[in-house]
């Protein structure tokens, strides 16, 4: 379970960004911790029964470059969640997790299974892993997808030329703040960039927009799925807009402790406001009304 340190934070930590700071160790320490499981996936109750050891084998043997290599060659578009993709877009490394299934998996699975409204709105699309399964099993759906990178957002732009056309595709280059017209935005890595909380002036400017603002521009009036993983950025959208969550019928978002709240917390705001948590995957959760 995650560790509710709110309280000992603030006593240990005189600063924002050291508080920033203690909660992403935690977050980086949860990630060792044992998965907690609250599904009806009878695939991931049956993944927990192999040897971690068995695991460590076949994931460096499934996950290397020399595969990411062999499927750039090939020209290889399809992956194992039944999506498409152009490896060409990301590392060898990356290439292969996307085609195995191990790229942001949990919340691919989630969606997959049930992301079923015709409006679907994605916070952080990075490079489109999760675009390319859903518009390859969806058709007459609304793609609303949001990444701040740059770099993500070009790959993503790219992926746009090799989806179904029986979707409509909305991409955004904005990262998700609020009360603030831009943020500056530090690219790391294609799964782990994020908004610079720290005060320095590392990464580029992006124009900030909300979730209300994203839903009204686009005329979204209906019910909608959510599916977000913005590294913790989330947290704004539950506390200061719950409005644009009013015709939200289904969450699926990637949590993360923060220096204002613990994913507990933000659970329980979720459900304050009517959701309820219908299945989760470690920080990966499926809320539902």
């Amino acid at each position: 379970m995650p560790l509710r340190a709110s309280g000992f934070a603030n006593q240990v930590c005189n600063t924002r960004q050291q508080r920033i700071k203690f909660y992403m160790q935690q977050n980086k320490e949860n990630e060792n911790k044992n998965i907690e499981l609250k599904t009806t996936s009878l695939e991931r109750k049956l993944k927990r029964l192999v040897p971690p050891n068995v695991k460590k084998v076949l994931l460096c043997f499934l996950l290397n470059s020399y595969v990411g290599k062999a499927l750039k060659f090939c020209k290889i578009r399809w992956n194992l969640f039944g999506g498409k993709f152009d490896y060409s877009l990301v590392s060898d490394k990356d290439a292969a997790k996307i085609f195995w299934g191990t790229w942001e998996s949990a919340e691919i699975r989630f969606s997959k299974r049930f992301a079923l409204t015709k409006t679907i709105v994605e916070l952080g699309s990075s490079v489109g892993v999760t675009l390319g399964v859903l518009s390859n099993i969806r058709s007459q759906t609304k793609f609303i997808c949001v990444e701040a990178a740059l770099e993500n957002f070009e790959k993503l732009s790219s992926l746009k030329t090799l989806l179904p056309t029986n979707n409509e595709y909305i991409l955004l280059n904005k990262a998700i703040a609020y009360d603030v017209d831009r943020v500056t935005f530090e690219f790391t890595t294609t799964t782990g960039s994020k908004i610079n909380e720290t005060g320095n002036e590392l990464g580029s400017y992006v124009d900030a927009t909300t979730l209300s603002d994203v839903l009204e521009e686009n005329q979204i009036e209906g019910e909608y799925t959510l599916i977000t993983d913005i590294e913790g950025a989330e947290e704004a959208v539950f506390y200061k807009d719950e409005a644009a969550l009013k015709k939200c019928v289904l969450i699926i978002a990637e949590l993360e402790n923060t220096y204002s709240h613990t994913i507990d917390e933000q659970i329980s705001k979720l459900q304050d406001i009517g959701f309820n948590l219908t299945e989760r995957y470690g920080s990966v959760v499926v809320m539902s009304r």
